[in-house]
């Protein structure tokens, strides 16, 4: 039962008969009301080529200030259920509708517990356990991305260095990651922080391999209110435009009926550590306040049906995929 549980259920730990040459992360994205406490904690693990340093992690990300944190533990003080998505990481817990920590280091000190609540999880369909469609069921990706909450409300406060930090009335979103390796090249940024609050956005390219060779594949949502606009390369959509001057990016997708344009200006970031074959030891960085404007059009009647700014965006980018894409489009 487990296995074909976890097809259906992408959140959960999907490792369970891993034990070399494998990472799997959870990435939890938590903003106060007023946008002044703004963090994401990457709980996960991590099996060498030969199982060789594995061990459970918790990342953290200031978001204000770029500081992030590495917090190494035991393989053995990593727990998952096998009928639902809860892990454990020693005295930390998370789950889709709620995380407790408790980190206590020389660097930093967290302790306290978020509920989420009015959760939106990705929408299945019968060929799409999750946001990767069909290629959920292809075997042996390098990488695996799943989207657990597009966007819920928090409520609940985290003790940070001794100081109360209230999230209540904030936002969050959660999503996910398995396989050996990220990919080589990739431009990836989330936002859920737009005029309106019921709106949520994500953008992901990469550089895929596939059997002797290789392709680039994206993923993008906008969720409007209750509406879910979906663009990827298995649906048939298309990038017409992909390009950055400094650190200016722009991104125009196409599909028959929408056309969906990105305008990005990237921020300074933090480091993070990031697997390849397994072992968290490629260096990357990320941001979590930079910017975005977003329009979405109908492309038979040319009406606007979304321009909005949005603020505290996490954003990444990892290699030259531009140059990859112009390839892919000769």
């Amino acid at each position: 039962m487990y296995l074909i549980r976890k097809i259906w259920n992408p959140s959960m730990f999907q490792g369970h008969y891993k034990r070399k040459n494998y990472f799997e992360g959870w990435y939890y994205k938590c903003i106060d009301e007023e946008q002044k406490c703004v963090y994401s904690f990457i709980p996960g693990v991590a099996y060498g080529k030969n199982g060789e340093g594995k061990h459970a992690f918790i990342q953290v990300i200031d978001g204000i200030t770029h500081k992030t944190y590495y917090i190494s533990f035991p393989i053995e003080a990593f727990w998952y259920s096998m009928k639902d998505f809860r892990i454990r990481i020693g005295n930390n817990e998370f789950t889709n509708h709620y995380i407790s920590i408790s980190i206590e280091t020389p660097e930093i000190c967290i302790c306290g517990k978020l509920d989420f609540l009015n959760r939106v999880p990705y929408p299945q369909k019968w060929n799409a356990p999750g946001i990767m469609g069909p290629f959920s069921f292809v075997p042996r990706m390098e990488c695996y991305h799943g989207v657990v909450n597009i966007h819920h409300e928090i409520q609940g406060s985290l003790w940070i260095d001794g100081r109360e930090n209230n999230f209540s009335k904030g936002y969050g979103y959660i999503e996910k990651d398995w396989g050996r390796s990220f990919p080589e090249e990739w431009i990836w940024m989330q936002c859920n922080h737009f005029k309106n609050p019921n709106t949520s956005f994500m953008f992901s390219i990469a550089l895929i391999p596939w059997l002797h060779s290789q392709f680039v594949g994206f993923l993008s949502f906008l969720k409007i209110e209750d509406h879910i606009y979906t663009f990827s390369t298995y649906s048939g959509a298309k990038i017409k435009k992909l390009g950055n001057h400094q650190d200016k990016w722009f991104i125009v997708i196409e599909d028959n009926q929408y056309q969906l344009e990105v305008y990005a200006k990237q921020k300074i970031g933090g480091y993070l550590k990031a697997p390849k074959n397994g072992q968290m030891s490629r260096m990357i960085v990320e941001s979590i306040h930079s910017k975005v404007k977003v329009c979405l059009k109908d492309k038979k009647t040319n009406q606007v049906l979304f321009l909005e700014n949005g603020t505290k965006v996490g954003m990444e980018i990892a290699g030259d995929i531009i140059n990859w894409h112009k390839k892919s489009t000769r």
